[in-house]
């Protein structure tokens, strides 16, 4: 199935039946639609306003991590409740990516173990195209986590790219767009910290029967993808991937990383790269100068992260408690340092410190969401050992308690 094909003598009566799925974000969708046959002539730029011609039957929302189990249930539920048999489906639109890996991955495969045996036509489209498409805007951005941003950029030929790109890349980008789509508050707060200028257009996250909206043109045009080389559309690796690897080399990550202990002269910058990064804590100077003092009770490590000779790039504090235990109280690197391997290398000389002064294990918290944190903490070693109900508020969260073993 390539190039050009007909869709005619599918679907129900005049119009097209069509099936969307999308498992790329926290939740996925399934819809159902009927696109009627326009009466005038099908124009690229309008694919929006011809999206008019669907009309959605049904759209049924799938909880996120559940794919694999509830996909093709929730498929096959909604085509009994509108009496479709799957050979009566006229073409499948499947979102392909950009967003969870796992879920681009389940979507995808199962829609063509759907297409295969009855020779549905598939159109794959992009999340970020169907974003920028439903803001009415050129540009469009979503939470990538890990402090990065899946991005999609206009040219001014009407051509566009996709990238993943964090605060030191979007800080390249110049000049900073005037108008970005986005729907979730991690993508909000990261172009908002590095494009202070650019106009947020917030939507709701896109959906299924936003796909379908969007690839009408196609769809009646007869454009669909060759399933033999139809995959998802990732833009990075898999955490497997990343956090499976063989250990890089210095030239490539930790590269010009010197850690050294935190002093009087360094809590200015500390602040100041607290005050930048959304997850560190709020301490005031007070705290930090506590924090350096070796009569303090608890006694603290701190150390200070510095790259290239240049400012400082991030900072630590780990408290040491009784009992042969530490608390890690902050990790953080400054913006533009990120993804260089600078938390990895100031773990790494806390660690033999720690080690120094007693402590057999680490232990922290983290809020339940911060889900990018979480996969950080466990490839440094930490395991989930626990939660502590409510323990955060503005708003009110559950803290995950990890833990890693020193000995």
């Amino acid at each position: 199935m390539t190039g050009s094909q007909s869709v005619a003598g599918r679907g129900a009566g005049e119009g097209v039946l069509v099936l969307g799925v999308d498992t790329c974000g926290p939740s996925g969708t399934v819809a159902l639609a009927k696109i009627e046959r326009p009466s005038a002539e099908i124009s690229r730029s309008t694919a929006w306003e011809f999206g008019l011609l669907a009309k959605l039957l049904e759209q049924v929302t799938l909880e996120g991590r559940t794919y694999s189990a509830t996909l093709v249930s929730g498929v096959e539920g909604l085509l009994t409740r509108y009496g479709v048999k799957l050979s009566e489906v006229g073409a499948i639109v499947v979102v392909h990516g950009p967003g969870s890996f796992t879920g681009i991955r389940v979507g995808v495969s199962a829609v063509k173990g759907l297409a295969e045996p009855g020779e549905i036509p598939v159109v794959a489209v992009s999340r970020l195209g169907v974003l920028a498409a439903k803001a009415g805007v050129g540009l469009s951005a979503l939470d990538a986590h890990r402090h990065e941003v899946f991005l999609r950029v206009s040219a001014a030929d009407g051509s566009s790219r996709q990238l993943l790109a964090g605060a030191e890349e979007l800080l390249k980008i110049d000049p900073a767009p005037a108008r970005v789509a986005v729907c979730d508050a991690g993508a909000a707060a990261l172009l908002g910290l590095t494009w202070p200028r650019a106009g947020l257009v917030q939507v709701d996250a896109p959906t299924a029967f936003d796909a379908i909206r969007l690839c009408v043109p196609a769809i009646l045009a007869g454009e669909f993808a060759d399933l033999a080389l139809l995959d998802g559309h990732y833009l990075r690796r898999s955490d497997a991937e990343i956090f499976g690897e063989a250990a890089q080399s210095k030239s490539e990550r930790g590269a010009g990383v010197r850690v050294r202990r935190m002093e009087a002269g360094d809590i200015d910058g500390v602040m100041e790269i607290a005050a930048k990064t959304d997850h560190a804590p709020r301490w005031g100077r007070a705290a930090y100068e506590a924090a350096i003092d070796a009569g303090n009770q608890p006694r603290r490590v701190a150390l200070v992260a510095e790259r290239d000779g240049r400012a400082l790039a991030g900072f630590v504090v780990a408290a040491i408690l009784p009992g042969s235990e530490a608390e890690l109280e902050s990790i953080v690197t400054a913006v533009p340092h990120q993804r260089r391997g600078v938390a990895r290398e100031m773990f790494a000389v806390l660690k033999p410190e720690l080690r120094r002064q007693g402590v057999r294990e680490v232990m922290l918290e983290v809020r339940e969401a911060n889900h990018s944190a979480q996969g950080f903490y466990r490839f440094l070693g930490f395991k989930e050992d626990g939660r502590r109900m409510g323990y955060y508020v503005d708003p009110v969260e559950d803290a995950v308690l990890m833990r890693v073993s020193l000995r």
